[in-house]
């Protein structure tokens, strides 16, 4: 790294200040060496000398002074934007050692806000609030923003996988969010997108690590189904027959699309 000390703008400011009054004087000098009795070339030679010398001097301190701005401008531009990193990424610029560790599709127009999973089927069921939970463990904050909501974990050996999983069994039965994780620095967001329909399920989808923390294992389901039906969510384990899978050609639940004429 160059020990080489940068002029602040003050100090630039400074030298150009000098040179100007520098090249005044010499002009001011022109005339009296004519007085002087020197001939009118040596004077003239004097002169435009004189002028190329300041010339090149205002020119290299106009450039110190551009450039230090510049370099000033830039430092305070990248100072920003890594704090805007560090907090949530939200100013645009992607960390050096930020990296994707889940990203599920964008949900189709019209995405049905359905949940598809059984919730008869309780080990399973219990087994994702359990994952939940654990993870909920390192959860450092909550951020809600326009349309989306970030949980942000401290991160630890293996939560990535952890959390990749819960990711992938919640993007299973609920397509209208759209789920990103990413590893950054010392933790790890995880981001869930709704569609603008199901704002308010979103709303209470962020809630829930707050639901588990009220609610003792295996007494959370229901309050959780309450509160988020409330909300607008549909589930499709309430509708009379079996749980289908997802129509593999849809972005329709299949026992939706069971209950429609051929």
């Amino acid at each position: 790294m160059s020990h080489a000390t940068l002029l602040t703008p003050k100090k630039a400011l400074g030298l150009a200040g000098v040179a100007a009054i520098g090249a005044c004087a010499a002009c001011c000098a022109v005339p009296l060496l004519a007085a002087a009795g020197l001939g009118v070339g040596i004077v003239s030679a004097v002169a435009v000398a004189i002028r190329l010398g300041v010339g090149l001097i205002l020119a290299v301190v106009g450039a110190g002074v551009l450039g230090v701005l510049v370099l000033r401008t830039r430092a305070r531009r990248a100072s920003a934007c890594n704090v805007a990193c560090a907090i949530c990424g939200g100013c645009g610029c992607k960390r050096a050692d930020e990296a994707s560790i889940f990203s599920s599709a964008t949900p189709r127009p019209g995405e049905p806000i359905v949940c598809t999973a059984d919730l008869r089927d309780q080990p399973t069921v219990q087994a994702q609030l359990d994952g939940y939970a654990a993870a909920f463990q390192q959860l450092l904050r909550v951020e809600k923003l326009a349309g989306k909501v970030r949980w942000i974990f401290a991160n630890r050996p293996g939560l990535s996988d952890e959390l990749r999983a819960l990711a992938e069994n919640e993007h299973q039965c609920c397509r209208f969010f759209k789920f990103d994780l990413r590893a950054a620095g010392e933790t790890v967001v995880w981001e869930t997108t709704a569609t603008p329909d199901a704002s308010q399920v979103l709303d209470e989808f962020a809630r829930l690590p707050e639901r588990l923390s009220q609610h003792a294992r295996g007494r959370a389901v229901e309050p959780i189904k309450q509160a988020i039906g409330a909300a607008g969510l549909s589930f499709a384990s309430d509708a009379s027959g079996p749980i289908l899978p997802r129509h593999p050609c849809s972005s329709r639940p299949a026992h939706v699309l069971a209950s429609e004429p051929e």
